[in-house]
């Protein structure tokens, strides 16, 4: 993708440039990007040189501001440059372009086969010729006018503030540019921050119908007309289909870098253009049978226009109110939740799809998005299809399960107080460390003198809302597991409910697949049971990349005294006031949430063992039910009057409390920082801060998740499982793990090439939980001569022996487990919330000390 721009948008705003901005929302899109800037010395013209990376690209973007740049010193053609002057405006009173909402820009014509494109179509404005008196900016859009490249352009929107330094002193060039760019038919956009256009370039990709060099997919017949004929495409297809879903002839051909994508619109639940786009040349490629292709693309363009409506009705439908980055929810209908063909080889139970609670549940191994309008989702469902299809064609491919909430039934607790996003930020950034683990180990396998052979497929499984599907996903999963022996483990169920708790139960005791979480804090996951000497492991195949709710207790403990010193309450003594969730992780069906209460009572006993501590005020925040049925006198019927009524009672009659631990979900964090403020605790002291628990490891991928204004001036710590920050992993690990080597240089540079924006806490434990499967697969020699038992059980041992000296080096420190398939040295760390910038810094909670190289005398590291 060549993203156009002029040099000033690469240095402003300092905090994140506008080129930044949109480098992270293409590669969040899994696209290249391919600057000017990036350009080596060459001894070509350089308006030559300009021109041919361009034409080397398959989309084009603009970024305009107000300098139209640095003009060409010749015609590319190497003829003369004739002065060449403004032509008359089209539109003497041009309508201003309006920011309105961001809406995905049409659908452009995907770039066709033959390498020679027609010119643009005369109907549309003029424009300059490439031989006149232009800037390199306007020459690289002449240039994709010229090849009918797509086109993405935003403009900054006139009513920015920026520096004069940065604008040209005479306006004219630039303003007569932008205004033609206004005046064609394509639609754009006007942005006025670095995330604002994030935001609207990550919308536009999604609504970019684009499967590489091929035709573009059938789509589904929305205006009811002009159906496509019987050809080789559909005949293709309708083999497929009598074939039973297999289409692993087509995926098989799939290279590396194919292309597999659609809106998250195209379809009734926007997948109908993904499963098409399985192969170049014997699906998506195929056209008429004289092989031209004229005749779909004919259709195609006279349907762009109302594609583009309908697929911009669906987006605006399905993310107002949210913030970028959530899972969004949208009601769900039997049609929608039907799975379609998927990309890959797979056993009849790996394609079951359902709903729960309204949502759609099931496996994808990319083709089937949920019925979400979520732009996030939709790329990264479709980047997981791009690498599964590459991988499909190598022997040692097995699958992995990742389960993880996507979606959400509506408002988390059904209130209109809650969270401006919905749900699912914690599942895409699960499923992002999954994808990136994914793409390290495949291309680890690949590279030249590889140690290792195996190639991994992602499944991915939503288990809905509150991971309220759990235990169905889990029953599938088993049937899946029976019917597939290359299904090698599961990946995820990190949400402490009732209903992951049946499924870890179901897939330990009776399917007995491996089971490698990142997070998932509750206690009970790994806590020995049994008698004082016949303790025993609760779930035999589960272990946690992730530490427990009583080692973060006890991070939180001991940085109290820094944070109340930072905050210049060092000479108090801590008065504590502990709020846990409750009932808020209790929904219709009972799914009650242990992760609150659980942490709740580890942070009261680890306050307890500090000095000059007073016993901790404990206030739980009411479920929407507790509060509705409420009396006005309580504080009901709302969950915000019920809490702080109870948090002024609590108060009322005692020194008040000077910080706050909250234990609580962050998607109900707005109601406790609304009920503080109108309480007697809140009043009393309105900056005391708060310490958060690691579900807010969210806010670092999206800072939304805090309504504007509403954090007042408390400051905000949060807890935090992943060294994902600048400068968090010392020098001296990153020397050990380098001679350890068992992080492949590959993988490394999944993390190293991602924007940091894009990586949160659990993203990269996620990226190691991942990782260390599948080197316990590959360490295990498989092969498909096994039983599925026996490949499974051969991955258990592998992971019940890393411990101790045989740690692992990871992304994120060691990774190992103990006797009860435990972390015993994984990483805490605190983080301090800005939200005016929406970003975090660190707080020095001793993370040298945790990535120390484990030894041989490693307590617990005998196998049970």
């Amino acid at each position: 993708m060549f993203v156009s721009h002029t040099s000033e948008l690469n240095s402003y705003p300092a905090e994140r440039t506008y080129v930044r901005a949109a480098t992270d929302a293409v590669r969040r899109a899994d696209h290249h990007a391919v600057f000017m800037d990036d350009f080596p010395a060459v001894s070509a013209r350089p308006a030559l040189y300009c021109q041919e990376q361009v034409r080397s690209c398959q989309v084009y973007l603009a970024i305009i501001g107000f300098r139209y740049g640095s003009l060409v010193q010749e015609d590319p053609t190497g003829a003369e440059v004739p002065p060449w002057p403004d032509p008359p405006d089209p539109d003497p009173d041009p309508r201003p372009v309006s920011p309105g909402p961001p809406l995905p820009l049409p659908l452009p014509l995907p770039p066709q086969a033959e390498p020679a494109r027609k010119p643009a179509p005369a109907r549309k404005p003029a424009v300059p010729p490439i031989s006149a008196r232009v800037s390199y900016t306007e020459l690289e859009y002449l240039t994709a006018v010229e090849l009918d490249l797509p086109r993405l352009v935003f403009l900054l929107d006139e009513d920015t503030p920026i520096p004069r330094r940065l604008t040209d002193v005479d306006l004219t060039d630039v303003d007569a540019f932008r205004r033609r760019l206004s005046s064609t038919d394509l639609v754009v956009r006007t942005f006025r921050s670095a995330d604002d256009l994030e935001a609207q370039i990550t919308r536009a990709l999604a609504g970019l119908a684009w499967f590489g060099k091929g035709e573009p997919a059938p789509l589904p017949d929305l205006l009811g007309d002009d159906p496509l004929p019987p050809g080789p495409a559909t005949s293709a297809r309708a083999d497929i289909a009598e074939r039973g879903r297999d289409t692993a002839g087509a995926s098989s051909a799939v290279g590396a870098s194919s292309a597999v994508g659609a809106s998250a619109a195209a379809g009734v639940d926007g997948t109908a253009g993904i499963n098409d786009a399985i192969d170049a040349g014997s699906v998506v490629g195929a056209g008429p049978p004289d092989g031209s292709g004229h005749g779909r693309r004919t259709r195609w363009r006279r349907r762009r226009s109302v594609l583009a409506a309908v697929i911009a009705a669906a987006l605006v439908a399905g993310t107002a109110g949210a913030v970028l980055g959530a899972g969004i929810w949208r009601p769900a209908t039997a049609q929608t939740c039907r799975a379609p063909t998927p990309l890959t080889r797979l056993v009849e139970a790996e394609t079951w799809a359902g709903q729960q609670d309204g949502q759609c549940t099931g496996f994808s191994d990319g083709a089937y998005t949920f019925g979400t309008a979520s732009p996030e989702l939709v790329a990264l469902l479709q980047t997981i299809g791009r690498q599964n299809a590459a991988a499909a064609g190598h022997s040692g491919l097995y699958t992995v399960v990742v389960a993880a909430p996507l979606t959400a039934m509506s408002a988390p607790s059904g209130s209109a107080e809650d969270s401006p996003t919905t749900s699912g930020q914690g599942g895409l950034n699960e499923l992002r460390g999954a994808q990136l683990a994914q793409a390290a180990v495949n291309a680890a396998a690949d590279a030249p003198g590889a140690r290792s052979s195996i190639h991994i497929r992602l499944l991915v499984a939503n288990v809905g809302w509150h991971s309220n599907g759990a235990e169905t996903l889990a029953r599938h999963i088993d049937t899946a597991a029976r019917a597939d022996p290359g299904l090698a483990g599961v990946l995820g169920l990190f949400q402490s409910t009732d209903s992951a708790r049946r499924a870890v139960a179901l897939l330990s005791g009776t399917t007995k697949v491996p089971i490698v979480s990142s997070t998932a804090s509750d206690d009970v996951f790994t806590q020995p049971v049994g008698k004082p000497g016949q303790q025993h492991r609760p779930y035999d195949w589960y272990f946690r990349v992730g530490p427990t709710n009583r080692r973060e207790a006890a991070v939180i403990a001991g940085a109290i005294p820094k944070i109340m010193a930072e905050q210049n309450r060092g000479g108090d003594p801590v008065r504590p006031l502990v709020v846990g969730g409750g009932g808020i992780g209790r929904d219709a069906q009972g799914n009650a949430d242990y992760y609150s209460d659980n942490l709740a009572r580890d942070v009261v006993s680890e306050l307890r063992r500090l000095p000059h501590v007073t016993a901790p005020i404990v206030v739980s925040v009411p479920d929407p039910a507790q509060a509705a049925s409420a009396a006005p006198g309580d504080g009901g019927p709302t969950v915000v009057g019920v809490l702080g009524h109870a948090l002024s009672a609590q108060c009322a009659g005692r020194p008040a409390p000077n910080l706050l631990v909250y234990t609580g979900r962050t998607t109900n964090v707005n109601q406790l920082l609304v009920a503080l403020a109108g309480s007697a605790c809140g009043r009393s002291d309105p900056r005391m801060p708060i310490i958060a628990g690691d579900d807010a490891m969210e806010l670092e991928t999206d800072p939304g998740e805090i309504a504007s204004g509403v954090l007042g001036g408390h400051a905000l710590y949060f807890a935090d499982f992943g060294l994902a920050q600048p400068g968090d992993l010392p020098a001296s690990y990153l020397e050990q793990a380098r001679e350890d080597r068992t992080v492949p240089d590959a993988w490394a540079a999944q993390l190293r090439g991602t924007p940091q924006r894009l990586i949160s806490g659990h993203t990269i434990v996620a990226f190691d939980a991942m990782s260390v499967l599948a080197r316990a697969i590959s360490s295990a020699g498989l092969n498909t001569s096994q039983s599925s038992h026996q490949l499974r059980s051969d991955i258990q041992v592998r992971l019940s022996t890393i411990c101790g000296d045989r740690a692992l080096a990871g992304a994120n420190g060691w990774i190992s487990f103990d006797r009860y398939g435990d972390s015993p040295n994984a990483p805490v760390v605190l983080r301090l919330f800005h939200p005016a910038e929406g970003t975090v810094t660190t707080v020095d909670t001793g993370v040298p000390a945790m990535l120390r190289r484990p030894t041989s005398d490693t307590p617990n590291c005998t196998v049970l």
